[in-house]
This record gives C-alpha cells, structure tokens and sequence, in this order.
C-alpha cells in the first residue's frame, strides 16, 4: 500500500519533471509549483508561494541545513539562484506598481507637464521630478485608453526590433537612438534589450542595458506590467562590455516600469477620461535615471520633461493605433509571426483581464 501511494504522489505530479524522492529531502515540491508560475510569467504568484515556503523554513536547525547543503547539486543551485530573481524582481515590481497606483496630483513632489503630443490633458497626464541636486530624474506618464487598444499596445512596447522604425530623433539639441538591439529573449514576452543614444552636449554617447520582465497579476489583482531594471556585465553574463568603436560611451542607470490597469471608478482624477471619451483603462510608465553626470544644465532638463518625452509618448501610442488598425506591415507580420507561441496567449490572458476588471 505505501508503495502504491508513492506513485499516486508521483503520477499527480509527472508534469512537473522532478525526483520527488529528491525534492521531498528539500521540501522543494511547492517550490517547484512556484517556478513554474514564474515560467508562465506570473511573476508575483510564483513570489506569493516563495514566501510561504521561506517562511516555513524559517525554523529549520543548523544541522537540517547542513544535511539540505550536502545534497545540493549544479540543477539544484540554479534553482535556488532562479528563487533568489524571483523574490527580487518581485519586490521591485510591488514597489512600482504601489507607486503607480497613487494619484500623482494628489503628491506635490511632482511637477506637471503642460504640454503634450497625444490626446488631451483629460487623458494624457505627464509628471517629473528631479533628485540629488537636480542630476536623477523621475518621469511618470499616465495614459488613458479604451479596452481594444490593450493588445496593441502591448504588441508595439514587445516587438523591440521595429523601434527604430519609429523612434524619433533631434538634430538641436542632438538626440537620436542609435542602437536598439535585443540581446536575448526569455519566456513568451521578456527581454534584454540594449539601447543607445546619441546625446547633447555636455554628454558623452550614453547607452543602457534593460531587463525587461513581463508578467500578469490578472488573478490576484487584475493587472499586466512589465519591470525595467538597467543591468551590467557583473550583474548578468548575458549582457556585453561597452563597444567603445564609435566614441566615448557611458553606462547609465534605469529603473522603472509600465502598468496596465482599469480606470478607477471612484475619483474625478479620470472622469472626463471615462465619460467624455469612454476609455477604460490606464497605461501608466515610470522611471527614473542616473545618467552619471555631476551637474546636468537645466536647458537639458527642460528639453526632456517638456518635449522628447511628450514626443516620444505621442508616438509610441500613436504606432500602437496603427497597429490596431493593421496600418504597420512590419508590425502585422512580426505578430502573425509568433501568433502560436505569443499572441494567441495574450489574447486569452487579455479575456480573462477583461471578465475580472469590467
């Protein structure tokens, strides 16, 4: 009888591909179910159950510990390196999304932009601030957009290799994004990117390194998002050292994101959004950068927060409604491309978002 309930155990679990007897000893099996939500990119229920886990391991003795490290081996390793990401990433995206989801005019911290290049200001809100003697900036853009604008807009911000297609550039002062590269793809829809860009005087070529992780929260809490963190040589073997064959160029830092969420029904903040213009959801993106400079001119400051990010806003929703409308070749061929592997899931995933929020 024991042994026909040992392989009851293993029959409900030959999905998941792991020696139970070995993941038993390390009290992993849960684990295992945790990873596989993360490879599914549900990066905050796989942290969910993470934590749970930690928590019951908490009172393990020295000894216990010793007897788990003996056991370890190279598979067993990369699992604890991959939980170690997880949790990480996972604390970084609840701290964006908690900071996206308060009412940036309610917070005298930020200042307004007045002027934009897409919608009105009922629907397009852009905010700034700036940090250390006026050499960080902060950057949040909120976005309101009717339910059917959703997938392309997401299918815009994946399809990395068309930016430069789109991507807008200055002569005076000079801004032009040179270099727009995927380095390596993860999963359906997560990426490290690697952009650079062409600057102003007093920069030198600036360029940065973007994990770019997407995950849905659809179940829990009814959102999609996507955290951009800047990272380098040390931090992930995957990212290559600094070309520097066309000049001078510097390694900035990046952290941010986009959130994808339903309108709030209660407060005015959004009203004329939902009423005037019937639009249902918010796409809201924030960051903030260090561009390893000590003093940064204020005529440069003024040019990013009053024009490059209102225009490159502008012109990254205005693709996405062309795209909507099967207006970009390019863009219509790279979704049909990966319908199977892709866009067929995000379709689902979009369905699912839809019955929970509306």
């Amino acid at each position: 009888e024991e042994e026909e309930e040992k392989g009851e155990d293993r029959d409900a679990g030959e999905d998941d591909g792991i020696d139970y007897d070995q993941e038993n000893v390390l009290c992993s099996s849960p684990r295992t179910r945790a990873l596989d939500h993360f490879r599914d990119d549900r990066l905050l229920q796989s942290a969910r159950l993470l934590r749970k886990i930690c928590d019951s391991l908490v009172s393990s003795s020295s000894e216990e510990e010793e007897d788990k490290e003996a056991l370890k081996d190279t598979k067993e390793k990369e699992k604890e390196k991959l939980v170690k990401y997880v949790l990480e990433k996972a604390k970084q995206s609840e701290s964006f999304i908690e900071m996206l989801r308060e009412d940036a005019e309610k917070d005298s911290s930020w200042e307004t932009q007045k002027s934009f290049s897409f919608g009105g200001r009922d629907q397009t809100k852009i905010y700034y601030k700036t940090t250390e003697n006026d050499t960080k900036l902060i950057l949040r853009v909120d976005q309101a957009i009717k339910r059917e604008m959703l997938v392309p807009v997401l299918a815009t911000l994946n399809e990395s290799q068309l930016y430069a297609s789109w991507l807008p550039s200055w002569t005076m002062p000079k801004l032009k994004f040179s270099r727009t590269e995927k380095l390596d793809q993860r999963g359906r829809c997560s990426q490290l990117l690697l952009v650079t860009v062409e600057c102003p005087w007093p920069f030198s070529t600036r360029e940065v390194v973007l994990d770019a992780l997407a995950f849905d929260d659809i179940d829990e809490s009814g959102v999609v998002a996507v955290l951009l963190n800047s990272c380098d040589c040390e931090d992930d073997e995957r990212v290559p050292a600094i070309d520097h064959k066309f000049g001078q160029c510097t390694r900035v830092d990046f952290h941010g994101g986009f959130l994808f969420r339903a309108i709030p029904s209660e407060g005015e903040a959004w009203k004329k959004a939902r009423e005037k213009h019937e639009d249902e959801m918010i796409v809201s993106f924030i960051f903030n950068i260090d561009p390893k400079i000590s003093y940064v001119p204020v005529s440069i400051i003024q040019f990013i927060t009053r024009t490059v990010i209102g225009t490159l806003w502008g012109m990254f929703m205005k693709i996405a409604s062309k795209v909507k409308n099967g207006e970009m070749k390019e863009h219509a061929e790279a979704i049909q491309s990966k319908r199977l592997v892709l866009y067929d899931w995000v379709d689902e995933r979009v369905k699912s978002m839809f019955a929970r929020i509306f």
